[in-house]
């Protein structure tokens, strides 16, 4: 058995998988809005694909249904929330290139050199909005893994993590702000790693 081809074919299954699921959310608030039943429908596609659960942007949506249905009653608030949710996502991820990866890929961002984030002991930055959740909650997941969250560009730092909701306009936000600096750092020697969201989750253990 070719177990590379075999891999290859699985990765290539969880992508259209990934896709269809991008399609799914787009088709449910294509109306701009979300009722209880669309929700469940989508709570058991979930179920039945659970392997997109453990890979971007499926873990992302996974979540914000669960985080929706904990309590089994859906209200007016929470299916505000989740369809917000799915319009940032299908924003970021479908916006101009209509593929996953959008915004974050014409960002100056190091992912195809990271084969690796190492969390203890080093420090992370954090800009613009994240579908992880808040930056408090982005901050506590880095230094339950024994990472240090701080708030400004220095030249020390290991980390500069950029959300997935970042705008086309980040130039010229307080956010471009701070990836311009990190971008200068680098130019000037500083080990800045610069890294997208996606990037971040895949290798976040908590």
């Amino acid at each position: 058995m070719n177990i590379g081809r075999v891999m290859s074919n699985e990765a290539h299954k969880l992508r259209k998988s990934c896709e269809s699921l991008l399609g799914i959310c787009a088709g449910l608030i294509a109306d701009d809005s979300l009722n209880d039943k669309e929700v469940r429908f989508l709570e058991n596609w979930l179920n039945n694909n659970l392997d997109i659960a453990e890979v971007w942007p499926g873990d992302v949506v996974a979540r914000r249904v669960r985080e929706v249905l904990d309590d089994d009653i859906i209200t007016d608030d929470e299916l505000e929330y989740l369809k917000g949710s799915l319009k940032e996502l299908i924003g970021s991820t479908l916006q101009d290139t209509g593929a996953v990866g959008g915004i974050s890929t014409r960002l100056p961002v190091n992912d195809d050199d990271v084969s690796e984030i190492i969390f203890q002991d080093n420090s992370f930055c954090f800009t613009g909005k994240f579908l992880y959740g808040t930056r408090a909650a982005c901050e506590r997941a880095i230094e339950q893994n024994g990472a240090l969250a701080i708030k400004n560009i220095r030249k020390d730092l290991c980390y500069l993590v950029i959300g997935t909701m970042v705008s086309s306009d980040w130039a010229n936000t307080s956010h471009g702000r701070k990836i311009e600096q990190a971008v200068e750092y680098q130019r000037g020697g500083c080990p800045i790693l610069i890294v997208s969201e996606e990037c971040w989750v895949k290798h976040l253990r908590v």
